[in-house]
């Protein structure tokens, strides 16, 4: 029982009207649904766990058994999906000819990410992902990349997942729940207000009773019902009972339907702390009663026009709940005024409205879906990128080939894809330095879709072979396509006006030398080499640069530097960045590995780890602190700690950002 059930069900009676719809139930408990189902709806049981059904799976050996792959809810003792219902909704993804499967929860959506079938995969997610618990959003947000489209409930929770998960903002619509007209209204006489919802510390009846309470001393002819049940039961009525409402303020249990129970009120407050919707509101509305509703995330502020059909007031001000409830209760005109705005708003929320809205999702999709997903994409000897999708469907029309950086950020270089599906992004394009998620984005309706690779999808022969450095514009301008860990392609581009190439290095316990090309500028007077430590950057060490001749460049780091720089205040490893200065105080120049087609050079180019050993104090002991104080105490001269020899190990390599490194760790 809850508003996922709800909007659900109503949806698919909505779609009925025009679709063959079914739902797929993955365990069935109860005789009856807490909410009427359209009858044109079929429902499919995976499990059926009910004792004194005649098809029931009670007995099956499966029943109890927790599922393998489905998330687990967390402490469960007994699986909520049990194997059973797991193996039978796998067969199912397998067998049905649906033409769109939809998920309304986030484990389902794991399930269905993965399923083989070519029909359109679609979640809907009635509540906020930021908010799951870590193990769940660990695996369904790298499964929202596998799904043809995504709703959430408002446009702030549709741009808040685009941030979480930049790759699908281009497949996310906003459906707001379908909550069905009402058959009964108000009249709007009735000195009631109501309130329904599960008594928890989310929804805030705690404060609705606090607003009453005083609105109360001066409207006492007025009552407040509060429908649901829960956890804050005793603590509401407890609290009740000490303002002496209990005549004035009930408790009315669990009702189902609760709708009806709108008919007899005059106004509907909502006091939640967060709302990721609020399928009452809607239905109180459709009601004909006005809404007063606490700004919670972000349901409210999407369903009610302050002042029109109802009243929002901020969260968690008992003042202001007060005040609007005193509002309307003293203004009959006002109430009556906003009771009829409400009925005609709940209209954009009741089966037709959300029927065409969730169909204009679904057309949209499967135009998506026609759009070519698998690239290959070839790097010339000139340095520039050639990708091909194949040919184009005709409903594409013109169509870019779109380079953007994964997360927040909005910046984006397009280049045309032809009539036959290729695309080439020029080496001298100027794309900024970084990595880049390749996508095809129609220019009519821009729908867009991320280009996918396999092993055998880039081709990067020809990249060993382009002149470096670039006799005209930047040093460096380097193209690498690749295939990412999740399938999608990629391009880094190696950009850099002035750049330090890393050549050979070797490593030894005296020196680690290092050999570079220093292209884009020329290594002048007071040239030097800088060591900058990662978590303290005013800490640098300088070593003395040597110019070899036509832009070679040379520098021998001494190891026992590092070594001594690493004090007893560092943690047991420290990374110093290096970087050059090609002359007095010319700016910073990274020491690099960019030119080559090796994508992490992290792990193929490695060096050797020299150890220091080195005469120090042996740290004390409880015991010899004790012995060295009592000496103190008494007048007498500590003995020297023992000498011991303390050993650090050198470990040259490159980072993630493929700049050079030296980390000394302390053995």
């Amino acid at each position: 029982m809850g508003g996922v059930v709800s909007a659900t069900q109503n949806l698919a009676g909505a779609l009925a009207q025009r679709h063959d719809v079914e739902i797929v139930a993955l365990r069935k408990v109860r005789d009856e649904s807490y909410f009427p189902l359209d009858p044109r709806v079929s429902v499919r049981v995976l499990s059926d766990m009910r004792p004194d059904s005649p098809v029931s799976d009670v007995d099956n050996p499966l029943s109890d058994k927790f599922p393998l792959i489905y998330p687990l809810n967390a402490g469960a003792k007994t699986p909520v999906v049990s194997r059973l219902a797991e193996l039978r909704l796998l067969e199912y993804f397998d067998t049905t000819d649906a033409d769109v499967i939809v998920s309304s929860s986030p484990r389902n959506t794991i399930m269905l990410a993965q399923a083989r079938g070519d029909y359109l995969k679609v979640t809907q997610e009635h509540s906020m992902p930021a908010i799951y618990a870590t193990d769940i959003k660990e695996r369904l947000f790298p499964a929202y990349r596998y799904l043809d489209a995504l709703t959430a409930l408002t446009p702030e929770e549709v741009a808040d997942i685009a941030r979480q998960v930049p790759a699908v903002r281009n497949r996310l619509a906003v459906m707001p729940n379908c909550v069905p007209a009402s058959a009964i209204r108000s009249t709007g006489t009735n000195k009631v207000v109501v309130s329904a919802g599960h008594l928890t510390d989310n929804k805030n009846h705690a404060l609705l009773i606090e607003a009453f309470a005083r609105v109360h001393a001066e409207a006492p002819d007025w009552t407040l019902r509060i429908y649901g049940h829960g956890a804050e039961k005793k603590k509401l009525r407890a609290r009740i009972e000490e303002l002496g409402l209990s005549n004035s303020i009930l408790l009315m249990g669990q009702t189902s339907p609760v709708t009806p129970e709108f008919g007899k009120g005059s106004i509907f407050v909502l006091p939640s702390k967060r709302e990721a919707f609020g399928n009452v509101v809607v239905e109180a509305m459709a009601a004909g009663l006005p809404v007063i509703a606490t700004d919670a995330d972000h349901g409210p502020r999407n369903i009610l026009t302050d002042g029109e059909d109802g009243i929002i007031v901020p969260r968690g001000d008992v003042d202001a709940m007060a005040e609007a409830i005193r509002r309307l209760v003293q203004d009959d005109e006002l109430r009556l005024k906003m009771s009829a705005a409400g009925i005609r708003g709940a209209e954009r929320f009741h089966e037709r409205a959300s029927r065409e809205r969730f169909e204009a999702i679904l057309q949209e999709a499967f135009a998506r879906k026609e759009l070519p997903r698998h690239a290959t994409a070839r790097v010339d000897r000139q340095g520039s990128v050639h990708v091909a999708v194949g040919t184009l469907p005709p409903s594409a029309g013109q169509a870019d080939l779109v380079l953007r950086k994964g997360g927040a950020g909005t910046e984006e270089h397009r280049f045309p894809f032809s009539s036959a599906g290729d695309a080439v992004v020029p080496w001298d394009a100027g794309v900024p330095h970084g990595t880049w998620e390749l996508t095809l984005a129609t220019r009519e309706g821009g729908r867009e879709v991320a280009l996918g690779t396999d092993g055998y999808g880039c081709d990067t022969r020809d990249l060993l072979a382009v002149e470096l450095p670039r006799p005209q514009g930047p040093a460096l301008a380097l193209l690498l396509p690749h295939m990412h860990e999740d399938g999608g392609l990629r391009l880094r581009s190696a950009l850099r006006e002035v750049h330090a190439e890393v050549g050979p290095v070797r490593a030894d316990e005296r020196t680690i030398a290092v050999r570079a090309e220093l292209w884009g500028a020329r290594a002048a007077a007071g040239a030097v080499v800088e060591a900058v430590h990662r978590k303290d950057k005013t800490r640098v060490l300088t070593f003395p640069l040597r110019d070899e001749g036509d832009g070679r460049i040379a520098v021998d780091i001494e190891c026992a530097a590092l070594v001594r720089a690493h004090t007893e205040a560092d943690e047991a490893e420290v990374i110093w960045d290096f970087t050059l200065r090609p002359a007095a105080g010319a700016a910073r120049v990274q020491l690099a590995k960019l030119a080559t087609d090796v994508l992490a050079p992290i792990n193929v180019f490695t060096f050797p780890r020299p150890v220091l050993s080195e005469a120090a104090a042996a740290p004390p002991t409880v015991l010899t602190r004790a012995v060295r104080k009592s000496r103190r105490a008494l007048g007498q001269t500590p003995a020297p700690l023992p000498p011991t020899r303390r050993r650090t190990e050198l470990r040259p390599y490159f980072t993630a950002a493929c700049q050079f490194a030296v980390k000394t760790v302390r053995l």
